[in-house]
């Protein structure tokens, strides 16, 4: 009992100095006032990714796009993994 109470003294001076102690170098840093100006051009060189436009391919009317699909169990070294598969052709109607 003695040395559990030893122990939470320890860590109760330990935890008031942590929280008692200096400032942190992050309070202490010495920040400029924000000027209101934009940043610089270098800032923003790359523009965001934007989606691509779906494109519809149809090589001719009377084709269709016909697809078969499956699942393909695939033996990995973690463990054996179902995994979607397809396989597609252009067919007549």
């Amino acid at each position: 009992m003695r040395a559990a109470g030893k122990f939470s003294a320890a860590s109760v001076a330990l935890v008031a100095a942590a929280l008692l102690g200096g400032p942190a170098s992050a309070q202490s840093w010495d920040r400029q006032p924000w000027d209101g100006a934009a940043p610089a051009a270098a800032d923003y060189d790359r523009a965001p990714p934007r989606a691509r436009p779906r494109i519809e391919v149809r090589p001719n009317r009377q084709l269709v796009r016909v697809c078969e699909d499956w699942l393909a169990l695939e033996r990995r070294p973690s463990g054996d993994v179902l995994t979607p598969q397809m396989r597609c052709h252009w067919a007549f109607r």
